[in-house]
């Protein structure tokens, strides 16, 4: 192989490294690419021939995909309704702390057969978030990131005390984290003790919905949550 080819190829990577981060269709994009190698690529390049594409515009496009199909016409109906849900909106708990409203995907309550629960919430001052450890029967991962567009990792200002562990094994998360709870894990007290700058905070459970055992309390779980429209009425 030469030289010239394989500077080629490089430059072919690097371009699509570079287009793949624009969106999280290039994102789930990329985990294919990490898992199926190189061929992905080479195959979504595609040959010569170039069909009809969506008549161009002023949005921004991904330069991933140099010879899409035809753009579909697509078809009216309502028979996919049932998996979407746009009630994510919830007063917060804790307002002075933890603004509201607040964002939360109550799993199989909001999607019946949805197999994951996830929260989203914005902490702008301190908050002991959890005073005791416990576990969960399924993964869970924890994102700590700043709350500042749009670099969420780069604006992350604030110092968690977090424990892990039956032992209490102590850490101190004062960067953009991602915390991987394997099921079993016992994990918390957390103390966010230190907020600096707006704090993002997300939580994802791969359960139908959000349920955990604690030290004292034993089994909990939350199946549902108060949703509320834009104006702040509740809805069902």
């Amino acid at each position: 192989m030469s030289s010239t080819k394989d500077e080629k190829d490089m430059s072919n990577r690097r371009e699509f490294f570079q287009g793949v981060t624009s969106g999280a269709a290039g994102m789930a994009m990329l985990a294919a690419v990490t898992q199926l190698g190189v061929p992905v690529l080479n195959a979504a390049q595609g040959g010569e021939a170039k069909p009809d594409a969506k008549p161009k515009s002023k949005q921004a496009e991904s330069s991933f995909f140099r010879n899409p199909p035809p753009w579909p016409k697509g078809t009216e109906g309502h028979k996919y309704d049932h998996l979407f849900s746009t009630k994510l909106r919830e007063n917060s708990m804790v307002p002075d702390i933890v603004p509201g409203p607040q964002a939360y995907f109550r799993g199989d309550s909001d999607l019946p057969g949805a197999k994951i629960n996830m929260g989203w919430q914005i902490l702008t001052k301190p908050y002991v978030m959890e005073r005791e450890s416990h576990h969960h029967d399924v993964d869970e991962y924890l994102f700590f990131l700043g709350a500042s567009f749009p670099d969420l990792v780069g604006s992350f200002d604030a110092e968690i005390e977090f424990f892990v562990g039956p032992e209490f094994e102590r850490h101190i998360i004062n960067q953009a984290t991602v915390f991987y709870v394997p099921a079993g894990l016992e994990h918390n007290p957390s103390d966010f003790r230190k907020v600096g700058k707006p704090l993002f905070f997300s939580a994802l459970q791969l359960a139908p919905y959000f349920n955990s055992v604690y030290q004292t309390m034993g089994y909990m779980a939350m199946k549902t949550g108060n949703k509320i429209d834009l104006k702040g009425n509740p809805i069902k």
